[in-house]
């Protein structure tokens, strides 16, 4: 089959949203399936990898990379259907889907968009981050277009965690399919030593390394709740750690001078930066934490814990399902006090000295060629 990936974010080595990670994966195993597969972005470089093409379609026509406040810019906050229809007139006009056999689209802004092909949706955002992005007239609306096509024979819709895809199921009152995503273990090893990443990143050797492998985003990411749990910590525990963000996108600059002012002002080592692949990031890792207030899914913390690493992760429900049956995680209920206690017990314990690689029937949950399987059966 040939089939085309629409994913609105640019795709690199460097990418950090799970969207993006989610896309390389899903091309590389339907492309081991045998597919021929295009993967389309609104910006970003063209390259070729795998076999995938990736293809900017220079949406906007700009240089560097698209984000959700140029959509907002350009096309509303789409509380109309006239939002939906302007932009999949843009995006038809720029791809020519014809020769594929089907498409999978990343995003519910494209519901207006080649109604009369074979597709399939992957949602990504869950109605918490919907409205927070794009406010709670336009998830009505969104909802109104899903009830649309629900019963539609030539659109599915598929959610990644079992939770959300109820909640959707009842909030459009049709079925909703389930796929959890899956995991490509080899792209989150480097051949690059722990020393060599640090020295190139100037990192301290010396200090046991939080690393926050989410994005900076203040509402739903939270990275701010590290530093409040950080500051609680005794004296002698703050000068073993350093704290690395690697969420540095952008469109989150903006928020960076107020993370270093609170770590600043309790005497707090830490580090935001972009690193060149996330795979260096967790390679430096002794302890994961994700502190995020709502996920979908929930990508940083299924790669954290393939890997092996200490994770503490927020109590939400796709979390505790990513979590169910893996040794390494830790469970905090969203405050700095209970945070500051996981990560207390792991420092002091010293389990962050040690990785331990899941056990086979969790890594089966995420198998990558079951996920390309179900995901290819929806397609014929």
């Amino acid at each position: 089959m040939k089939i085309a990936i629409i994913n609105p974010w640019a795709i690199s080595g460097k990418s950090i949203g799970g969207t993006e990670r989610f896309v390389i994966d899903l091309a590389e195993s339907l492309k081991e399936l045998g597919n021929e597969i295009d993967v389309y972005m609104f910006s970003g470089e063209n390259h070729k990898e795998q076999g995938i093409n990736y293809i900017n379609i220079n949406l906007f026509e700009m240089q560097g990379e698209a984000d959700e406040y140029i959509i907002q810019d350009t096309f509303g906050n789409f509380e109309t259907e006239e939002s939906y229809n302007e932009l999949a007139k843009k995006i038809e006009n720029k791809i020519d889907v014809s020769k594929y056999d089907c498409i999978h689209l990343n995003s519910q802004l494209f519901l207006q968009a080649w109604k009369g092909k074979k597709r399939i949706f992957t949602i990504h955002t869950n109605p918490f981050e919907y409205e927070l992005a794009w406010g709670k007239k336009s998830f009505v609306k969104m909802l109104e277009l899903m009830k649309k096509y629900k019963n539609n024979e030539l659109t599915t819709f598929v959610a990644p965690s079992k939770y959300y895809a109820e909640e959707y199921e009842k909030l459009t009152e049709g079925g909703i399919k389930y796929i959890p995503h899956a995991i490509d273990v080899n792209r989150l090893y480097t051949k690059d030593s722990k020393d060599d990443i640090t020295q190139k990143y100037n990192l301290n050797r010396e200090k046991i390394r939080i690393v926050v492998p989410s994005r900076l985003e203040p509402m739903q990411k939270q990275p701010m709740l590290v530093i409040e749990a950080c500051c609680l910590l005794e004296n002698d525990i703050k000068d073993k750690i350093e704290i690395v963000f690697t969420g540095l996108d952008k469109q989150y600059i903006k928020f960076v001078q107020e993370l270093q002012d609170k770590a600043k002002n309790n005497n707090l080592d830490i580090k935001i930066i972009r690193f060149d692949k996330m795979s260096e990031a967790y390679k430096i890792a002794d302890l994961t934490v994700l502190p995020s207030k709502s996920e979908s899914f929930g990508y940083s913390a299924l790669e954290s814990l393939s890997l092996g690493i200490p994770t503490i992760l927020n109590n939400i429900p796709t979390f505790r399902e990513i979590a169910k049956g893996n040794n390494n995680v830790q469970i905090f209920d969203n405050s700095a006090v209970e945070l500051k206690n996981r990560l207390q017990e792991l420092i002091i314990s010293k389990k962050y000295e040690e990785r331990n690689l899941p056990n086979d029937k969790w890594s089966k949950k995420y198998n990558l060629n079951t996920f390309a399987k179900n995901y290819f059966d929806l397609m014929i």
